[in-house]
C-alpha cells in the first residue's frame, strides 16, 4: 500500500509536534533489558512480540520467523530457556510500552491501538493521548479488526507510526506480519491484554508484583475463571512438552540476546 501526499504530510506534522508539559513516568522502574527492548523497537518497520509458557503453545511459527524482536514475558519460560543456554531477561508489553511511549517515542507520534472489546481501544487511545502527548486512535479486535484486515484504508488514512495489537495468542503475531506488509515503515508490536489493562488503570501490576515475580498470582486473583487453568494445567502441559517448544525456538532465524530473540537479518 502506497501512502499518498496527504498521509505523508500527517506523518511529518506529527513528528514535529512538541508540548511543554512533562510526560508520565513509568510506575514501575524499568530494568536495563526493558529499556533496551524499548530502544530496539524504535526503528521504522520493526515488528516485536512476546512469548510466555501459554502463548508459545499456540504460536504461529511461520509468523514468528518473520518478526524482528521476540521478548520473553513470563518467568516459567525464561527459567526454562536459561537452562538451555539462552541468556534472556524478562520483558513484557506492560513494562516496555510505558517506557517506549514515555521516554522513547517523540511527542506527536501517531499510535493505532487494535484489540479488545468494542469501545475499550478507543478509551485507551484517549488515555494514551492525555498521558504521553501522542496522537492515538482505537479499533476493536472484533468487527473493526475484520474490516481492517479486509481493507486497511481507514488505518492508512490515520497514517500510524506505531501499531499496537492486543489480540489473542498466535493471531496477534499473524496480524502483525500481515499489517507489516501494508505499513512497512510502521513500528508494530503485540500487547496481549495491555489495551484492556491500560484502559482500566495506567499500571495494571503494582511495582511489588513485578519485583517479586508474582504477576501470575495477581492475574489469577483478579481473573480466576479465565486464568486459573493457564497457570496450572497449561503450565504443566508446557513443562511436559517443552522439548518440542525448544526445538521450534532453535529453528527460528533469531539470535539470543539479553533483551530477547532478535532476527538474524536485523541483529
Amino acid at each position: 500500500m502506497r501512502e499518498n501526499d496527504s498521509v505523508e504530510s500527517k506523518r511529518r506534522e506529527s513528528a514535529k509536534k512538541r508540548s511543554a508539559s512533562p510526560t508520565a513516568s513509568p510506575a514501575v522502574a524499568a530494568t536495563p533489558a526493558v529499556k533496551a527492548f524499548a530502544l530496539s523497537m524504535n526503528q521504522p518497520g520493526t515488528v516485536a512480540t512476546w512469548l510466555n509458557h501459554w502463548s508459545v503453545q499456540r504460536a504461529r511459527w511461520s509468523a514468528l520467523a518473520q518478526i524482528d524482536l521476540i521478548g520473553v514475558d513470563g518467568t516459567l519460560l525464561q527459567m526454562l530457556l536459561r537452562t538451555y543456554g539462552f541468556p534472556l531477561s524478562r520483558t513484557s508489553a506492560d513494562l516496555v510500552l510505558p517506557v517506549f511511549f514515555g521516554e522513547v517515542a517523540e511527542p506527536g507520534t501517531r499510535v493505532a491501538l487494535i484489540g479488545a472489546k468494542p469501545g475499550v481501544a478507543q478509551r485507551s487511545a484517549k488515555k494514551l493521548q492525555h498521558t504521553y502527548r501522542l496522537v492515538a486512535c482505537g479499533f476493536d479486535g472484533y468487527g473493526q479488526l475484520g474490516t481492517l484486515r479486509d481493507n486497511p484504508e481507514e488505518l492508512a488514512q490515520f497514517a500510524p507510526d506505531v501499531i499496537v495489537l492486543g489480540l489473542g495468542a498466535g493471531l496477534q503475531d499473524e496480524v502483525a506480519v500481515e499489517f507489516h506488509r501494508h505499513f512497512p515503515q510502521a513500528i508494530i508490536c503485540t500487547a496481549g491484554g495491555w489495551i484492556d489493562q491500560f484502559a482500566a488503570k495506567q499500571q495494571y501490576f503494582p511495582a511489588w508484583v513485578h519485583r517479586l515475580r508474582l504477576g501470575w498470582a495477581w492475574r489469577i486473583y483478579h481473573e480466576p475463571r479465565r486464568l486459573l487453568g493457564r497457570y496450572t494445567r497449561d503450565a504443566l502441559g508446557f513443562l511436559v512438552g517443552h522439548r518440542r517448544v525448544i526445538r521450534k525456538i532453535l529453528a527460528l532465524p533469531h539470535q539470543a540476546t539479553i533483551t530477547g530473540l532478535q532476527r538474524a537479518e536485523t541483529a
